[in-house]
């Protein structure tokens, strides 16, 4: 078998070249290691199978066309008894075969687009106007676009083709006269060709014949393409309606349908004219379409202005109707569930009680600043680094929990530059260890976060047996394992620990072939000639696990934030992927750096990556139209999603990307009334938030609650919602992450009859506070950055509660340290150390008297005076402060201590007293 393999590259060697085939050959063996031969054999076969109708198709048109010219000219000019050379035909063969060649692999990028012709699904639902199942646009519709193109184009080089050669070779029979021009020097003469009618009156039935032909030909795809583009209609993005409006189903549709009959009875026009030479049919016929074509220009513009925009919305209504189900069905909209949310606008005591875990997994830890945290505190060493920090939750002894996690990946750029040797980057140092975890709500006393696992190797509260990471989201280098060579684990003191790779992963270097391959593919010599090469060795790379995924299935699109699972005591990447489409009928177009120009979408697929040995599996969420044909295009790829491991299947989450395309389309799709959507009446849009001194829209974020009316605790996505130019919050959207609920959409709507405050008014209200805005003003003069992390708006029980942490930064060596957490009713805006303390104040400094209990005590009011007192003292030494009195300040700084001395004694007391 493998030589039969080895003869077959070498053959197609013969064809390609070496380069190009190398680079298949090396794509075969990685797509056999990881075990999806069948993906990678599935699209070369088709990416070759479509040169040869490319190829055939091209050079049959071509050849038939040269043939006949060559043929007639011959006749014609033996005919007129005019000597002539004959035309190479070696040459034209030669010619026409290789632009039939290139015309075949252009046709064979299209591999894609023929599969899906071919395996198409239909979605069981019609457009509104042309009666088409979707289907039909998704799959079907690109595919007769492309024949048509095909023979258009093909046609044209006709046209040129034939025409010149006829020009060339036919120049003494279409006629001319000499003329004899006298000037100073004497008489010369030239020749001047005769009139249109006397060159068509000279012109030879056969060449006639020809062109006639090719032109009816050309008319006739004219007529196909105005055919295709009456359904192209239904995609328009022009006027109040996305799809088909008024103008367009009344106005652009009849012209097409007159253009394409005109276009077809044109090509019949120049095929009767061969007999009829009357130059003016053909001419008035293609005059008639050039005007029908100038008329499609100008006339629906026309026809909006003074005919629909006087009555825009009565006319557009049935359309507009067509574009807000349509869309909302395109984006996964159309089954959101919308419930009334009465918020009480003043949290209780009781509310915080009975929603204590809710409270205890409000995220504090702003990602931004953490990440920063974790490479001063966990990246150990400079080769070491975190590429971001997400959030995850776990179902723990001690209740449902949210943490914040992150990878420790290997960076080989951060090596010192004597190391940078070809062994240590690529033998030595080949993987990231272990990943770092905390509780989302926790912080030490110097505002650092909780670790629950951390340090090399990983201690804490959860096992990892196997921390390497050798697939991560920066492993973009290829590395060469089980080599000669021992591979760098981690350092221990003063030490370093190697280790040898034991998974499956990589390809075997097993034969010199194979390391000479290797060596020509990555143009590195030292596969050949390093002593640590050896048959055991196996070379990884695609390490990149959205590119390794991405090269598996290059039809999907990818989220931007794959994220780590603990599961098992191992280390696992979870990817979101979707399946996107642009021929929605009636469905708004969706642009952003991350999509573009789509008007479908669906998170169809879950891609979990080992990070150990790099195995990949695809899991099918849903029997969606797009993915079920890729199932059949690819039938081993998809496995369904109850084959995943039961503890990865806890971890999958509904993922930001898609719920952001989703949230940009809601502001205005949420309005199911027709007259109300053209008016945008109540248009929302994503509310600001205030970070490193700048206003940014507020992401969306997970958090684990209680839906209202909807059960126990669970993991959500949320993202809270205002009025277009207000800043009061009108609506909140949770999209439900864990089963059996995943993917369902609830939409909270508040009163509209009465203020609830949104996050940018929040903001507002912590800097109008005379003694947060002192404090952070504070902090932030004295070489010291003040960084405000995320914003969130927590809905507990009935009531709203927004949260937002404090972070100290220095301004040279950046450690982010958690010092304040600002909690706020609307009505209250209070800030303490911890979450809890703030919660505290805010339910006016009532606490729990222990652990377990919901009794509660209130604090002394001599506690309550102690406390302003110190923090009289202490406004009262910063105004010193600031006159530059230090003796001033000094006294008053003493004074407060001792305040707080009395004030820590008299809460003793008051806890003595409790506890008896």
């Amino acid at each position: 078998m493998k030589d039969i393999r080895i003869v077959f590259f070498l053959i197609l060697a013969l064809f390609i070249g070496i380069g190009p085939l190398a680079g298949i050959y090396t794509e075969y063996l990685w797509f056999e290691m990881i075990g999806y031969t069948s993906i990678f054999t599935t699209i070369l076969q088709w990416k070759l199978l479509t040169i040869i109708p490319g190829f055939i198709l091209a050079f049959i048109f071509l050849y038939i066309n040269a043939r006949f010219a060559r043929d007639s000219i011959s006749k014609i000019l033996a005919k007129e008894n005019i000597s002539y050379e004959k035309l190479d035909s070696q040459a034209v063969l030669i010619a026409i075969l290789l632009f039939s060649f290139i015309f075949g692999l252009v046709f064979s990028g299209n591999w894609k687009t023929i599969l899906l012709y071919l395996n198409s699904t239909t979605f069981g639902l019609s457009d509104p106007i042309l009666m088409n199942d979707i289907g039909f646009y998704v799959f079907q519709l690109p595919f007769f676009h492309l024949i048509r193109g095909v023979f258009f184009w093909l046609t044209v080089i006709s046209l040129v083709m034939v025409f010149l050669l006829y020009l060339y070779r036919l120049e003494p029979v279409f006629g001319s006269e000499t003329v004899e021009i006298e000037d100073d020097e004497g008489f010369y003469q030239f020749d001047q060709g005769g009139t249109f009618k006397e060159i068509m009156d000279n012109l030879p039935e056969k060449v006639l014949i020809h062109i006639s032909a090719l032109l009816a030909f050309l008319l006739v795809l004219f007529a196909a393409g105005f055919f295709l583009n009456r359904y192209e209609i239904l995609f328009s993005q022009q006027g109040v309606v996305a799809g088909a409006g008024y103008t367009d189903v009344h106005v652009r549709l009849p012209i097409y349908n007159i253009l394409t009959i005109l276009s077809f009875l044109t090509s019949i026009v120049l095929l009767a004219n061969v007999k009829m030479k009357n130059i003016k049919i053909p001419v008035a016929s293609i005059a008639l379409i050039a005007i029908f074509i100038l008329a499609s220009s100008f006339a629906p513009g026309v026809y909006q202005q003074f005919k629909v925009e006087p009555t825009e919305v009565q006319l557009e209504k049935p359309y507009l109707e067509y574009n807000i189900n349509y869309t909302r069905m395109a984006y996964g909209l159309s089954n959101v569930e919308e419930r009334s949310f009465e918020a009480n606008s003043d949290l209780t005591f009781a509310e915080l009680q009975n929603n204590s875990q809710i409270t205890d997994n409000i995220r504090i830890w702003d990602r931004r600043a953490l990440e920063q945290t974790y490479k001063q505190l966990q990246q150990i060493r400079t080769y070491y680094t975190f590429n971001d920090v997400d959030t995850d939750r776990y179902h723990m002894d001690e209740g449902y929990k949210q943490y914040m996690i992150s990878a420790r990946e290997l960076d080989i750029m951060q090596l010192a530059p004597e190391a940078k040797t070809w062994v240590n980057e690529r033998l030595v140092y080949t993987h990231g260890f272990g990943v770092v975890m905390n509780p989302v709500s926790t912080k030490t006393n110097d505002g650092r976060p909780e670790f629950v696992l951390k340090d090399i190797p990983p201690v804490g509260d959860f096992n990892v047996t196997n921390p390497r990471i050798y697939y991560g989201e920066i492993t973009s280098d290829y590395k060469i394992a089980d080599s000669g060579k021992e591979e760098f684990d981690y350092p221990r003191g003063g030490q370093n620990v190697f280790t040898q790779y034991e998974g499956k992963s990589g390809i075997l270097l097993d034969s010199f072939a194979k390391r000479a391959i290797f060596a020509f593919t990555f143009s590195e010599i030292k596969f050949i000639l390093s002593e640590y090469m050896n048959d055991d060795s196996r070379l990884m790379y695609h390490r990149q696990i959205t590119e390794r995924a991405q090269t598996i299935a290059p039809f999907l699109e990818y989220d931007s934030d794959p994220y780590p699972v603990i599961s098992d005591g191992k280390i696992y990447w979870i990817i979101d992927a979707y399946t996107t489409a642009d021929k929605y009928p009636y469905s708004e177009s969706y642009y952003d750096s991350r999509f573009y120009n789509i008007n479908y979408i669906r998170n169809s697929v879950k891609v979990v990556v080992d990070a150990y040995d790099g195995t990949v599996d695809f899991y099918m969420m849903e029997n969606e139209p797009v993915v079920d044909t890729y199932s059949k295009i690819f039938p081993g790829l998809f496995k369904p999603f109850s084959e995943m491991p039961e503890g990865l299947q806890k971890h999958i989450r509904y993922p930001k990307d898609f719920f952001k395309v989703q949230m940009d389309l809601y502001e205005n799709y949420h309005m199911k009334d027709a007259e109300t959507f053209y008016n945008k009446e109540d248009a929302w849009e994503i509310p600001k938030e205030v970070y490193r001194g700048g206003s940014i829209d507020m992401e969306p974020y997970y958090m684990i609650t209680k839906l209202p009316n909807g059960g126990g605790l669970e993991y959500v996505l949320l993202q809270p919602f205002t009025p277009r130019n207000r800043e009061n919050m009108i609506a909140w959207i949770a999209a439900r992450c864990d089963e059996p609920n995943y993917g369902e959409l609830k939409h909270y709507e508040l009163p509209k009859g009465e203020l609830i405050y949104g996050p940018t008014q929040i903001e507002s209200r912590i800097d109008q506070d005379p003694d947060i805005s002192e404090q952070l003003t504070l902090w932030g003069q004295t070489g010291s950055r003040v960084i405000r992390g995320n914003l969130l708006v927590v809905p507990i029980g009935n009531s709203i509660l927004y949260t937002e942490p404090i972070f100290i930064s220095a301004e040279e060596s950046e450690i982010p340290e958690l010092r304040r957490v600002v909690a706020s009713s609307g009505q209250k805006v209070v800030m303490d150390e911890t979450l809890q303390a703030s919660l505290q104040m805010l339910v006016d400094g009532r606490i729990d008297t222990e652990e377990g209990t919901t009794g509660q005590t209130e604090v002394p009011t001599s506690a309550r005076e102690l406390a302003q007192q110190a923090l009289d003292h202490y406004n009262t030494a910063q105004q010193y402060l600031a006159d530059g009195d230090w003796a001033g300040y000094g006294e008053e700084i003493n004074r407060m201590e001792e305040t707080l001395n009395q004030l820590s004694q008299v809460l003793e007391e008051s806890n003595g007293n409790t506890t008896a």
